[in-house]
């Protein structure tokens, strides 16, 4: 079925050029687009990169879709794997030479501290995305590519710590349990999040590579949630290292 449609036929679904490309993507895992939006060209101005924004209709308004040196990047804001797949998918299908994911984690490791990032080599993903996209998987777990997370990495100029290592993806936060915490915690992951299994799975089917880099939000493992006294008190700190996230994004992006 849709699997089996070319980028021509997706390219006349959207009424685009015939010659329309995408040269890499980006997305970021939250809900609030518009402040996403505004984070993404405020990281271009302050990089003294000039850009235009060209607006497209329909499915693709999801996509910020950026200008730079007559060359289009995608950006989206995606909370969760479903539609953020099919970004990765279109993406892809149009010349994507690398797709990346910035964005928070929930905190695994009770060796990481709060604001300290990582870098994921591993996503474990059993959802429909990940077992559609890549059903032979073993054990369930989805790479990054190598080359191109430590590049990433290397364009991180802030001063938190990185870590390198597994995480999890669970696109059910209300139902997780602190059995669920100490569990992934004594399986080894590092972190939860919501989108970066779908992200390396969808992008490892379409032989593009990916890359994330997350920041360690809320610090499950000691007892730290969304919402609580410490997390509320670190909300200047947070904003900080997000844009350190996103320059290195849109530096590795562009490069």
């Amino acid at each position: 079925m849709y699997k089996a449609f070319t980028r021509k036929d997706f390219i006349n679904m959207f009424d685009l050029p015939d010659d329309y490309v995408v040269e890499a993507f980006l997305s970021y895992g939250a809900w609030d687009r518009a402040k996403h939006d505004s984070n993404i060209q405020k990281t271009l101005k302050d990089l003294g990169i000039e850009y235009s924004i060209i607006k497209r209709q329909g499915f693709l308004s999801y996509v910020l879709e950026l200008d730079i040196k007559s060359k289009k990047y995608w950006f989206v804001v995606m909370y969760g794997g479903a539609l953020l797949s099919e970004m990765i998918h279109l993406a892809s299908l149009f010349g994507s030479k690398k797709n990346i994911h910035i964005g928070s984690c929930g905190g695994l490791n009770p060796n990481i501290r709060d604001m300290e990032l990582i870098s994921p080599s591993w996503s474990y993903g059993n959802e429909s995305t990940t077992r559609t996209y890549e059903p032979n998987a073993k054990d369930y777990r989805h790479y990054s590519n190598d080359t191109l997370r430590k590049q990433l990495v290397s364009n991180y100029s802030g001063k938190n710590k990185v870590w390198a290592g597994p995480i999890i993806s669970n696109q059910a936060m209300m139902g997780e349990t602190w059995d669920h915490i100490e569990s992934w915690s004594k399986d080894g992951y590092f972190g939860v999040e919501m989108e970066t299994a779908t992200l390396f799975s969808v992008s490892k089917q379409q032989n593009v590579p990916s890359a994330a880099l997350l920041y360690v939000s809320d610090n499950l493992i000691n007892g730290q949630t969304v919402g609580d006294e410490s997390h509320i008190s670190q909300k200047t700190e947070r904003e900080s290292v997000k844009m350190d996230i996103y320059k290195a994004a849109v530096v590795t992006l562009i490069s």
